[in-house]
């Protein structure tokens, strides 16, 4: 090997490891070759003069990528050890296994060069306190990431591009199957075609996703699922519909007949701790980067498909909607706390009355005066200051208003050269100069003379 001659007796003295990754559990299963090649690093430390009780291997990372050190927990334990000193040479297959970030790559080469660690991989012995093993530790650093880049753009590419022509095969929801040619077809099953369209059928006839469950609950009625993974990987299961599964179910465009790619992305943050988190957000749906309407036969249309998720949002009171809601409660779902301003919720309980109660203390932020209160004693207030507040005046003003401002957001209407409330500030004006009462049944304020003005 190249540079055994950088080798002293007091990198012999300290621990040698070898550091074991692969980036995903897929290569770990089907390339076991380069496993067993990182694990022979272990002879290879004790050719070059280790005892074989001071090589230590580190094989915490197998299956994880080399993208952020953060998230390995073999690699955090290898930089803490070479702080230490304890290291006196890091054995890798390549410099890539390392890190795959440049950041991270660096930070490690500068730590070993500090405590006299080197690093061993399959081309030679690497001492950093030499410029010319930094410069070249470097460039294979730099050309390591670059290379990871490369490859996931072609990648990318490729499964881009066979979506662009809708063949981009991905699990299928239940109800569809792919046939000898690879089309998406009708699951031959007739039962679960039956309760696949019973699902949108229930959504048609009672508006919520909750409905739907309340009547598969009391029919019996249970609904299939498709296991991933595990020993029931590819199988349908059966058992009960859940909300989540209806709301999943009147989301996906490929029920309509639609196929769909990049629905949703990832973004990356950076947590307190320092390591980086990623989460998946889904995107508009005009920002999809594939929609192929009428690629596969649908169970509903795509105009039902948006009706669906039109009615989704308008239930969504997470979201701030605040839809029409069963019971005799006045003010559920618009009523809110006065000690705290949390939203009240409605309970209503079998033989007493509703009341509107303070759900603060979910959130641990309840006040003294957080309490819950009979529903029919703020309704009834609540309906008096109502019918004594909107009289028929008061209804002629809010709809002339109404209109005033339908009229100028109503692109292509024409605007009327002078507004309504113009008008009735001009009549109020003339019953004003006449004497006369408004329309509101008040008389007018008597007019302010103006100083060196002489009455006429």
């Amino acid at each position: 090997m190249n540079g055994e001659s950088k080798i002293g007796r007091l990198h012999l003295a300290r621990t040698a490891l070898v550091y074991v990754r692969q980036s995903t559990f897929v290569q770990v299963r089907d390339h076991a070759e380069s496993t067993a090649r990182q694990y022979g690093l272990a002879g290879v430390a004790v050719g070059l003069g280790w005892a074989a009780e001071d090589v230590e291997v580190i094989d915490a990372d197998l299956g994880v990528s080399g993208r952020f050190g953060a998230d390995r927990d073999g690699f955090r334990q290898l930089v803490a050890r070479v702080c230490l000193g304890e290291v006196g040479a890091v054995f890798g297959l390549e410099v890539s296994r390392l890190a795959r970030s440049s950041a991270e790559f660096s930070r490690l080469l500068e730590l070993a060069r500090l405590t006299g660690t080197l690093l061993v991989d399959a081309d030679g012995v690497y001492d950093l306190a030499d410029v010319n093993d930094r410069i070249l530790l470097g460039l294979k650093g730099t050309m390591s990431e670059v290379e990871l880049h490369l490859l996931a753009g072609r990648l990318h590419g490729a499964k881009l591009a066979a979506a662009g022509r809708g063949q981009l095969r991905a699990p299928l929801p239940v109800g569809y199957v792919y046939d000898d040619e690879g089309l998406v077809v009708f699951d031959p099953d007739e039962q679960i075609r039956g309760v696949v369209g019973d699902l949108f059928a229930e959504f048609t006839r009672t508006g919520s996703a909750c409905a739907v469950v309340a009547a598969f609950a009391e029919t019996g009625r249970l609904f299939p699922q498709r296991a991933y993974g595990g020993v029931w990987a590819g199988q349908l299961r059966w058992g009960k519909l859940t909300h989540s599964r209806v709301v999943q179910a009147l989301h996906n465009p490929g029920y309509a007949g639609a196929y769909t790619y990049g629905r949703s992305h990832d973004i990356r943050r950076v947590t307190p701790e320092g390591g980086v988190k990623t989460l998946r957000r889904k995107r508009d749906r005009d920002d999809w980067l594939v929609v192929i309407p009428d690629h596969h036969p649908g169970y509903i249309s795509w105009q039902q498909y948006l009706d669906n998720e039109a009615k989704l949002a308008a239930n969504n009171t997470k979201a701030g909607a605040r839809p029409p809601r069963e019971g005799p409660a006045l003010c559920q779902g618009i009523i809110f706390c006065g000690a705290c301003g949390t939203r009240m919720g409605t309970r209503y309980r079998p033989r007493r009355p509703p009341c509107y109660l303070c759900v603060s203390g979910r959130d641990n932020v309840r006040m003294p005066g957080c309490r819950s209160v009979v529903a029919s004693t703020v309704d009834e207030a609540v309906t008096r200051l109502l019918l004594a507040t909107v009289t028929p005046e008061q209804i002629s003003l809010a709809l002339a208003a109404a209109d005033e401002v339908a009229d100028r957001h109503t692109p292509g209407r024409p605007r009327p050269s002078r507004s309504r409330a113009a008008d009735r500030a001009g009549r109020q004006t003339a019953a004003a100069r006449t004497g006369g009462a408004d329309r509101v049944g008040r008389r007018p304020a008597p007019a302010v003379q103006r100083p060196g003005h002489q009455p006429a």
